[in-house]
């Protein structure tokens, strides 16, 4: 019990700093927290014994972070355009300029 009181309490310094240090990143955190939460209280069944484990819930973490993967992929390609550097134009090829 007080191996966990004390890991409890390395986090929530830890939570400390970075809230001082990155607020966007503490908040991450915080909303990562709570959607662990969430989806243990959901699985504690299955992981207990109490209910047979379903067919879909062991590829489910693979198929979530493919889902991802693929998001992020389709998010860069539409995007991709804008954000690539302008290629940088050769004074050689100003098209009527001293050219004789």
């Amino acid at each position: 019990m007080i191996v966990w009181l004390i890991g409890i309490a390395v986090c929530v310094a830890i939570w400390g700093a970075l809230w001082r240090g990155n607020l966007v990143l503490s908040f991450g955190v915080l909303i990562g927290l709570i959607l662990a939460w969430i989806a243990s209280r959901l699985i504690t069944p299955y992981v207990t014994g109490m209910e047979e484990i379903p067919l879909w819930l062991p590829p489910l973490p693979m198929a979530t972070v493919a889902l991802i993967l693929f998001v992020y992929g389709a998010l860069v390609w539409i995007r991709g355009n804008d954000a690539l550097p302008k290629p940088k134009q050769d004074e050689k090829d100003h098209h009527g300029h001293g050219h004789h």
